[in-house]
This record gives structure tokens, C-alpha cells and sequence, in this order.
């Protein structure tokens, strides 16, 4: 039984109850929720409900991966229609405020908003339910103007009103007035707020900060010491720690200057990266500069044991160079002492670390060879073994590798190191020339590690090493066995990887027709994966419309019909329904965050919630938001080809955000649209403003000196700030493929490689290996990154032909067999 809307929250009314039937939240329902008559069915539904199923489908259990397909026809079923969640301004009364909007003329939309909530006349007039939702675009829109007054005064008037965002209201009102310097008036709003949504952290963060304006540092103090002590830090910690040193420096005290100091070092010595660190320094001597030199003791003069952690916490958060730096520190303090204890097994374990990420292997080796020994009988030996065999790994030490591998086996063979180490240690063997050691290895694997993650790459190493030396014949046993444990969709780079090669390996030992029947069951059986398309590339070398039909018979054995989203109580939660108001707002991360609070990300998310949170978002431009979901959570859609009622879950995992940008610039470059979002999709989750830790940014993650080199020739400037806009980054980086394009001629498949690791690498490689065939050159790329890059965007690519072009007849989804065409010359 459905909860009804008294019980949803304690802020819904009957009113309430009225306005979110109106939002289309509940589209066919056939349950009393607000009480009174059962209300009549919709008779509008969307594009991808229009033929009903001939019969329902049982109600799917909590733990269910495939959709719950309903009937509209059924009486006994309640189904969620995302198609009736409509964005503010899609409402034809609000026509003028939304092509404002398009143009960026927010003061002009604002005001004609403005005007129309004015407005007595029943044409434009907003209803007393609409009327909330009005007021807070209105505070949007000015806030976006630059008038934080006129948006304070709307958000005011949507937060008067018993409504789904009231809170929200007061929230954004709060957080302006401190920003305008008016923490009293701020301070009354946010203190009404009622904790138990997504906006909590915001909420609080904003008090902080009006507590500070109030010169209430101390009452700030509690909420930003609470923040920063959660394990894991928040995303973007270090900024709100910053804030909290200055608040302290800010209201002089002995006291406030010892706690900058300790939250300044907090970003000095555990920011990822170092981001703000030089900040933090300045902070940090400002505040000592503040207290008398009786008190400084503890501060300038740590114990060792905070030394010791100050390395370890360096190493953790990737400070390479300070890493080595605080260890070195920290051991010269240790001296002869605690040999074998935490504190000497932490500080070596910590510069050997700091050494390897500066690639300065030979050190790091050595280092950490001193850290296995004083972490001998402690757990954090594995960690010393693991990273010390791989930096005595590259720095050319293969039999110093090979025994810590083993080692680390022997001494924790519980753990989820343990069947790294096992792979890891065979391929060293190889390396050393052991090539009996490596085969006896990996043939034992799956046996020592049944649930280990590794055991499918390490029984295809092996399966690949007898392929590199044309014993196909040979890798049919390690292939056939990692069919057996692949476990199903994950992970995604080797997806049906055993079949394909297992099906490659019968046609080049002879057995023509079981490998034609075998390459056609790896394309029924994982639709539009990597290997499904190596698939279809060597059957349609071998049979042209054999390949299609085995594609078009999978393609219609999808069923027809509706693919609906069944009522649950899940839907009826107040953290969903304020994502409703959310979408209907364009607010698409405030509504994923309320989504992930209600867990739609977990693998034990209801089905339900799970299609539902994909369709709302997607009924926005919010594609960061809405195949996100999709790609992070169930993973049933990707064993349905796209088509029937999969088509739009497909869709929605691949949207085409930008379209009249990409359009035009494919158009201009001369390259496929699906080659232009796969890389997109691909290198910023269709995020425009990502920047990465190797300073690519937006869309399609272009550095500067390679933005600026294209931009010569089209005549724009590329600058980090122009790079975050999306026209921008799309010409760019469609005249970058373009240009990779020409470069590879031979094999424009090759861009893919080229894009990632750059034009050079994908051109030695070729030189190194010209008579591979392409499907094992893209598995002998030697940068992982690189390697798994190639194959997510060919899959992407296929996702976008089969949705949006001609299918697998698009002239770049035809693989290529060999990585280079053979010429005269080669024969």
C-alpha cells in the first residue's frame, strides 16, 4: 500500500496533494493517494508508451534488474509517465520569458516574468498552485541578472506558500543575503529550514558563513569542524577550509589563530593534488606570525608521530615531491628507533610512495624495500609489497618484482591484492623469459581466485600469449574457461571478450561454420559492445547480409510496446518529489542529488526509482545528470539492443546534448556525428566545464597548446575561460579529430588512439606491429588508459550509428581486419 500525501511529508497539505497530481507525478493513477474518487486515467502518454502490451508482467521484487512492464489497459496498475513532468518554462504562457532565456537576456526574462505574475488576466494569470513554482524561476532568473535584491523578494514569495520547495525557497534567499552582506536576515531564513534534504550541507554551510559575517566565529567554528571531519572529505573540502582559516584570522584570538593553523595544514597536507596548498601556507604563516612564541612549541616543533602522519597523508593525496620531503623528515626523527614498528613501517612505506609518483623508480624500490621489512606482521605490508613490486617492476628490477608479487601472495592471500599479484607476478615471469612459470600461473588462477577481479584478464594474457605466437589452438582452453566466470557486463572493456576470440580462434583453426555461428552469438548475446563489433566486422568480411541479418533478427526479438514505469512507493518520497519540482525547474543537479539521497545509485535501488530518476532527468538538458544514472547503476539495459521498448533507455544513456553546435561543426570538420559525441560522452560525461587533473578542459577535454593550434585555423581564441563554452570546445575539438582523420587515412579508427594519447603514439605503435591484425593491435596497446579509451569509444560510437544513423552500416562501424592495409611492398 502506497503511503499517502499526509503521511509523504510533514509540510504536504491537501493542496499539496492536488499540485503534484498536476505535475503529472502520478500519470495513470489508479489508486486513491489523496483520497476521495479514483481519479481518471490520462489519456495523453508519451512517444514511448503508445502501444500497450497484450498482457502485464508480474510486479518485479526490490531486488529486480529488468523494468516492470505494465499495461495501461491493466486496472490494477499505477504507472509513473515522465512525459508529464513539464520544465516552468515550457508553458506556452511564459513563450517570450523563455526565448529571452535561449538569448542569455536573463534581466529581460526576468522582468517579463515579473510582469506576467502581475498580470490579472485569465490568458496568463499563474494559479494559485502555480504560483510558488513562478516566484521561485523569477528569484532564478534575477539571481542569473545580477540582482540579488529582486531575487531575494521572489524566493520569498515561493517559500510563502505550502510548497514541495518552500525550504529550497528559503535556502537560496538565505544564501544571497549573505553573499550581500545581510547575515541577520540570512541567518532567520536558513534557521527555518527543516533538515532531511539534499540541501543540508548547503544549508549549513550557508549558517557558517553568516555566522562568521555576525562576527559568531566560534558558532561558525562547530559547523565547519563538523564538515571537514567526515571520512570520506566532501568534494571540494578544501575550499570550505580556506573559508573557515580566514573566519578564524578574521576575529584575532590566540585561540583562532591555533585552529587556522591545525585547518590550514589540514589542506597542506591532505589535499589531493595540492589543490589550494598555497593558500594555505600564506594562512598558515599569518596565523603563527600571531601567536607568542611560548605557545608555538607543539606547532613548530610536531611529535613524530604527527610528522609520520603528515608523510602518509602527503603520499595518500598524490603530493609526490612533499611526500618525500615530510618521510625523509619523519625517519631522520625515528633514528634507530621503532625499526619494525607503525611508525618506521608508515614513514618508509610514505617516501617510497612519494618517490614512485615521481617516477623515480629505482629509489622507490629500494625505499620500499626498507618498508617491507618495518611492516613485517603489520597489514600495511601489502600495500608496501604491491606498490614496491610495481615500482621495482618499472624501474627494470624483474626479479626483485617477481619475488615481492609472490610474497604478497604468501603472506595475504585473503587479499583483493592477492590475485593482482598473481598476474601481475606471471607477467614478470614472462618478461624474465619464465615462460613455463607464467603458463603455470594463470592456468591455476581461476581455481585460487574464484572471485577475483583479475581472473578474466589473467586467463586472456594467457590466451593472448598463445595468440601471439599463432598457437590458437592453444588459447581455446584459457578462453573457454573465462566464459565460464566473466561475469556478465562487467566490466566493460572486456565484455564478451572470451566468446569473440574464442569464436576467432575456431575460424583460424579450420572450423569455419562453428566460428561463423559463434561470432553470431557474441552479436545476440552483448548488443553494441567492443566485441560485439569486432564480431560483426569479420562476419560481415565473410558474409556481408548474413552480418545483417543476424544484427536485425537480435534487433526484433526486442519486445514491442510500452516500457513503463510501475507506481512505488519509492515515487512518493518527499526527496523525489522535490527532484520532481527540481527537473521542472531545470535544476538537474539539485534533483540528482535529492535522487542519490534516496539511493538510486545503489545496486539495491528499486527498478522503479531507478527508470524513473533516468526519464525525469532527461526530460531537461541535464545529459550529465540523466545518463549518468544509467551508466553508474543498472547495468540490464545493456543486454537489450535498442530497439522496441529498450530504444528510449538507450537514449537516454546516450542523449545528444548540443545538437545544432555538433551538427554544424561535423558538418564544417568533416567527420560523423557519432565519432563527435562518442569522444564527448566519453571524455567529460558531457560535462562543459570539467577540468582535468592533466589540464584538459570541457566537452571534449582539449588542452591549451592543442586548442590553440586549431583555433589558428578557424579563427577562435582558446583560452581556458572560452574552452568551458560549449561552441567553443565543439569546433575545436571536431577540427582535432578531423585533422587526426587525414593523419590516418589508412585507418581513421586510429583518431581514436591518436585523441587520447596523442597523434604520435598510435603512428609508433603501427610502425611497430604493421601486420597485426587491428583487434589484436588495439589489445597490445601498451598504455591501459589508452587501450580501455579505444574501446569505450568504438562501443559509444556503436551506441550512437545504431540510435541516430545508419547502424552497423555506418562506414566507420565496419572495423577494419588488419590495423594497416597491406600494400605491395609488405608481400
Amino acid at each position: 500500500m502506497f503511503p499517502t500525501c499526509a503521511m509523504t511529508t510533514t509540510r504536504l497539505t491537501s493542496r499539496t496533494c492536488v499540485s503534484l497530481a498536476a505535475l503529472g507525478l502520478v500519470a495513470v493513477a489508479l489508486f486513491n493517494s489523496c483520497g476521495g474518487a479514483t481519479p481518471e486515467r490520462r489519456p495523453n502518454t508519451p512517444e514511448w508508451l503508445e502501444q500497450p502490451l497484450a498482457a502485464s508482467a508480474p510486479v518485479a521484487g526490490p531486488t529486480a534488474i529488468e523494468p516492470i512492464l505494465a499495461t495501461v489497459a491493466d486496472p490494477s496498475r499505477a504507472i509513473f509517465d515522465p512525459s508529464t513532468v513539464t520544465p516552468i518554462l515550457a508553458d506556452a504562457r511564459l513563450e517570450a520569458v523563455k526565448a529571452l532565456v535561449e538569448r542569455e537576456a536573463y534581466k529581460g526574462a526576468a522582468d517579463a516574468l515579473a510582469r506576467i505574475l502581475r498580470d490579472l488576466t485569465p490568458a496568463t494569470q499563474a494559479s494559485e498552485d502555480e504560483e510558488p513554482a513562478w516566484y521561485y524561476q523569477l528569484g532564478l532568473l534575477y539571481k542569473r541578472a545580477g540582482l540579488p535584491a529582486n531575487a531575494v523578494r521572489a524566493f520569498d514569495h515561493a517559500a510563502a506558500s505550502d510548497w514541495i520547495l518552500a525550504d529550497y525557497a528559503r535556502f537560496m534567499a538565505g544564501d544571497i543575503l549573505v553573499d550581500m552582506n545581510e547575515p541577520a536576515e540570512a541567518l532567520a531564513r536558513l534557521a527555518s529550514i527543516e533538515p532531511g534534504s539534499a540541501i543540508d550541507d548547503e544549508v549549513a554551510l550557508a549558517t557558517a558563513r553568516g555566522h562568521a559575517a555576525t562576527r559568531q566565529v566560534d558558532e561558525a567554528a562547530k559547523i565547519w569542524r563538523a564538515y571537514l571531519a567526515r571520512d570520506p572529505k566532501p568534494k571540494g573540502w578544501q575550499l570550505v577550509a580556506l573559508r573557515y582559516a580566514k573566519a578564524l584570522l578574521n576575529q584575532p584570538s590566540i585561540a583562532h589563530a591555533e585552529e587556522a593553523v591545525g585547518v590550514a595544514r589540514q589542506v597542506i597536507y591532505a589535499s589531493p593534488g595540492g589543490r589550494g596548498v598555497g593558500e594555505a601556507r600564506e594562512l598558515e604563516k599569518m596565523a603563527l606570525a600571531t601567536i607568542p612564541s611560548t605557545r608555538r612549541g607543539k606547532l613548530d616543533n610536531p611529535q613524530i608521530s604527527q610528522l609520520v602522519a603528515r608523510a602518509r597523508d602527503l603520499a595518500e593525496a598524490r603530493q609526490g615531491r612533499e611526500a618525500i620531503h615530510a618521510a625523509k623528515k619523519a625517519i631522520k626523527a625515528l633514528g634507530n628507533d621503532d625499526v619494525t614498528g607503525e611508525l618506521g613501517c608508515e614513514a618508509h612505506l610514505a617516501h617510497g610512495r612519494g618517490l614512485a609518483k615521481v617516477k623515480r623508480y629505482a629509489e622507490a624500490s629500494d625505499e620500499l624495500g626498507i618498508a617491507i621489512e618495518r611492516c613485517e606482521g603489520l597489514d600495511r605490508q601489502v600495500v608496501a609489497l604491491f606498490v614496491g613490486a610495481r615500482s621495482a617492476l618499472r624501474g627494470g628490477e624483474l626479479a626483485a618484482a617477481r619475488r615481492r608479487y609472490a610474497q604478497l601472495e604468501r603472506a595475504f592471500p585473503k587479499h583483493s591484492y592477492a590475485d593482482d599479484a598473481r598476474l601481475h607476478g606471471a607477467e614478470t615471469a614472462r618478461e624474465l623469459g619464465d615462460i613455463a612459470g607464467f603458463t603455470r600461473m594463470l592456468q591455476t588462477i581461476a581455481d585460487a581466485y574464484p572471485g577475483g577481479d583479475m581472473v578474466d584478464n589473467a586467463l586472456f594474457a594467457l590466451a593472448r600469449s598463445r595468440i601471439a605466437v599463432g598457437d590458437w589452438a592453444g588459447a581455446i582452453t584459457p578462453l573457454e574457461k573465462a566464459k565460464q566466470t566473466q561475469a556478465r557486463g562487467r566490466p566493460y572493456y572486456a565484455e564478451g571478450r572470451p566468446h569473440y576470440y574464442a569464436a576467432r580462434a575456431k575460424i583460424e583453426l579450420g572450423q569455419a561454420q562453428p566460428g561463423i555461428e559463434a561470432l553470431q552469438q557474441v552479436i545476440r548475446d552483448f548488443p553494441l559492445s567492443y566485441y560485439m563489433v569486432l564480431a560483426y566486422a569479420r562476419l560481415h568480411a565473410h558474409d556481408p547480409d548474413l552480418a545483417r541479418s543476424t544484427v536485425a533478427e537480435a534487433m526484433a526479438k526486442e519486445p514491442s510496446g510500452n516500457f513503463l514505469i510501475a507506481d512505488h512507493a519509492e515515487l512518493h518520497r518527499p526527496g523525489f518529489l522535490r527532484s520532481v519540482e527540481l527537473v521542472r525547474q531545470s535544476d538537474g543537479k539539485r534533483a540528482l542529488a535529492e535522487l542519490e539521497r534516496l539511493g538510486v545509485r545503489d545496486d539495491s535501488a528499486h527498478p522503479s526509482l531507478l527508470w524513473a530518476s533516468a526519464f525525469l532527468l532527461a526530460r531537461i538538458d541535464s545529459p550529465a545528470e540523466s545518463h549518468g544514472v544509467l551508466r553508474s547503476s543498472s547495468d540490464a539495459w545493456m543486454e537489450h539492443y535498442p530497439a522496441g521498448i529498450w530504444r528510449n533507455v538507450w537514449k537516454v544513456a546516450y542523449p545528444r546534448p548540443f545538437k545544432a553546435v555538433v551538427d554544424k561543426e561535423v558538418k564544417r570538420s568533416g567527420i560523423a556525428p557519432h565519432l563527435a559525441y562518442a569522444i564527448m560522452r566519453e571524455e567529460s560525461a558531457f560535462a562543459p566545464r570539467v577540468v582535468s587533473h592533466a589540464g584538459a578542459i570541457g566537452l571534449m577535454q582539449l588542452i591549451i597548446p592543442t586548442a590553440k593550434a586549431m583555433g589558428r585555423s578557424l579563427g577562435i581564441k582558446a583560452t581556458a575561460s572560452t574552452l568551458k563554452e560549449p561552441a567553443t570546445n565543439i569546433a575545436l575539438g571536431c577540427k582535432f579529430l578531423a585533422n587526426l582523420q587525414r593523419r590516418f587515412d589508412y585507418n581513421p579508427l586510429l583518431c581514436i588512439p591518436g585523441y587520447n594519447a596523442g597523434p604520435g603514439a598510435p603512428m609508433k605503435w603501427v610502425r611497430r606491429r604493421p601486420a597485426d591484425d587491428f583487434d589484436l593491435w588495439v589489445e597490445r596497446i601498451p598504455y591501459k588508459e589508452t587501450r580501455r579509451y579505444t574501446k569505450r569509444v568504438i562501443r559509444s560510437m556503436a551506441a550512437y550509428s545504431m540510435l541516430y544513423g545508419r547502424g552497423m552500416e555506418e562506414r566507420l562501424m565496419r572495423l577494419p581486419l588488419a590495423v594497416q592495409p597491406v600494400t605491395d611492398t609488405d608481400m
